[in-house]
């Protein structure tokens, strides 16, 4: 099989855009037996179907597809073959209806997509300074909690508790358990 070129990536009408879902396929003529797949990619034009079966390339199909909550019918014409099981499926006949569901179904992906790219972008520009001060407000915090609660990281021995206990003469105490805090400094 050859390998995909820039040309190829080019060469498409309509960005896909990677998802889950399902898809139901009966390829045409019909003979009533339906091959589930699961949805790779989607696009306005098209998907990518990754199959039980492998499927031949230019086989028309029937397909029934479930992304989400949408479900759309559609035929469609199998362009290339990824794989053993991945077929890419042209969309050639979608019902106005189909077209609008698939239409706002890659809208809300392309909104995910644009948000998803911005928090790369963020996560990508913070510098080393910025997380450094990020490291030093954690330890102020820190700090301040110490000051505010001095018994934070405080453990008892067994034989101080034998002491306080001795050292109550037998009246009722109540005792607060403390959590055990190890500090561990990863960055020093």
């Amino acid at each position: 099989m050859p390998e995909r070129t820039d040309a190829d990536e080019d060469r498409r009408r309509n960005t896909r855009f990677t998802c889950g879902g399902d898809a139901k396929i009966s390829r045409l003529p019909s003979d009533g037996i339906f091959l589930p797949g699961k949805i790779l990619d989607l696009s306005l034009g098209g998907c990518c179907v990754d199959t039980t079966l492998p499927i031949d390339c230019g086989v028309r199909a029937e397909l029934v597809v479930r992304v989400n909550a949408a479900s759309f019918r559609a035929v469609g014409e199998v362009r290339a073959i990824r794989g053993r099981s991945g077929a890419c499926i042209e969309f050639v006949r979608l019902s106005t209806g189909g077209k609008e569901m698939l239409a706002d179904l890659v809208a809300e992906l392309a909104r995910l997509q644009a948000v998803m790219n911005k928090l790369k972008s963020a996560r990508r520009e913070m510098d080393t300074e910025s997380f450094r001060r990020q490291l030093e407000d954690g330890r102020l915090q820190a700090a301040m909690l110490s000051e505010r609660f001095p018994f934070l990281g405080t453990i008892l021995s067994a034989e101080s508790l034998e002491l306080d206990q001795a050292a109550s003469d037998g009246k009722d105490r109540i005792v607060e358990v403390q959590p055990l805090v190890i500090t561990v400094d990863l960055f020093g």
